[in-house]
């Protein structure tokens, strides 16, 4: 989800709050995570990494493309280059370093309470979703229209 904060006061204290070793909770905008994560209705809870913590299908927190703040998953590691695909991206993806990320998202928090990012059940509904590439866009169609509209808060 690209973060599209005009504030960079606010990025700036979160990177400060990670740290210091403490987790953060970020309300995120926009769709590039569908459907894991709805933008402008759920929340990340951030916590600081380890570099072995960075794995292909993490959600991480990161100023990508030495331009913009994202909350992508990890698709590949090329030594300390890292390549980000957004869950409900068909193509765009992004780049950073490891130095680039700012923390890693655990949780996501909903209305309707909070599920895991890194669970094993979350991560094999993240595999079968990556797999599901090729028609991710028909999917995401009916999602956003039938699925979203019908639990609008």
């Amino acid at each position: 989800m690209k973060m599209e904060f005009s504030d960079k006061a606010l990025m700036g204290e979160v990177e400060r709050v990670i740290a210091e070793g403490k987790s953060v909770r970020l309300p995120v905008r926009g769709r590039s995570m569908l459907p894991f994560i709805v933008g402008g209705r759920d929340s990340v809870e951030l916590h600081p990494f380890r570099k072995e913590d960075l794995q292909i299908g993490s959600a991480v927190l990161a100023w990508a493309d030495g331009n913009h703040y994202v909350i992508h998953r990890i698709v590949s590691i090329d030594g300390n280059r890292l390549e980000l695909l957004g869950d409900g991206n068909l193509a765009l993806r992004e780049k950073c370093d490891i130095a680039d990320v700012i923390a890693v998202a655990h949780r996501v928090i909903t209305p309707r309470g909070s599920r895991s990012l890194t669970s094993r059940r979350a991560m094999a509904q993240w595999r079968l979703w990556n797999r599901l590439l090729p028609v991710r866009r028909w999917l995401l169609l009916v999602y956003r229209h039938i699925v979203i509209r019908r639990n609008e808060f």
